[in-house]
């Protein structure tokens, strides 16, 4: 989807149980063996940019009941989740001790964590960005979903969970499912 930045791979809109318009918008980064860490996040640029990501969810919440042409997005942005979704691990002084009580994002997990920052645990993040204007409001609905499934897991998890909703057996000849980036 064209003018929503850096979250451009995945964009997920459907409604809630009380008839409110949800919005998922997912940056998707295959990194082999690498682990998320501070100074990545610290960046000014680069694929786990925290800043780069902000930019992106300053731009998208500009969309939300906008009267300009382009890109236009019904709902609130407080009804939204901003999720980097990625097969690297995150580095183990980032990992929060608090459990994250997943909502519908659940959908997305792939047998991988969910880290939400906090301001107890991730205080040198919230202290060298702390000059951009709506830090707390973006952070409180950016997710990184980490060690998530990689390409040919999430091929052999689409194929298993097809294979169970249409109950098509394991052994069952000329079925084959390709996940294409």
């Amino acid at each position: 989807m064209e003018g929503i930045g850096a979250f451009d791979d995945v964009f997920v809109q459907y409604i809630g149980e009380n008839c409110e318009m949800w919005h998922s918008f997912v940056q998707l980064k295959s990194k082999t063996k690498q682990r998320v860490t501070m100074q990545q996040l610290l960046a000014g640029k680069g694929d786990f940019s925290l800043r780069k990501y902000y930019e992106s969810y300053i731009e998208i919440e500009k969309k939300f009941n906008c009267s300009e042409e382009g890109v236009k997005l019904d709902g609130r942005i407080d009804e939204s989740l901003f999720i980097l979704y990625t097969n690297a691990d995150v580095d183990q002084k980032l990992k929060s001790n608090k459990v994250l009580e997943i909502g519908e994002e659940e959908i997305l997990t792939s047998g991988g964590s969910v880290l939400q920052f906090n301001e107890e645990e991730h205080k040198a993040i919230y202290e060298r960005l702390q000059k951009l204007p709506k830090l707390r409001e973006f952070l409180s609905r950016f997710r990184i979903f980490y060690s998530q499934a990689d390409e040919k897991e999430m091929d052999r998890h689409i194929k298993g969970e097809l294979q169970q909703s249409v109950e098509i057996p394991e052994d069952e000849g000329g079925f084959s499912l390709h996940v294409f980036p």
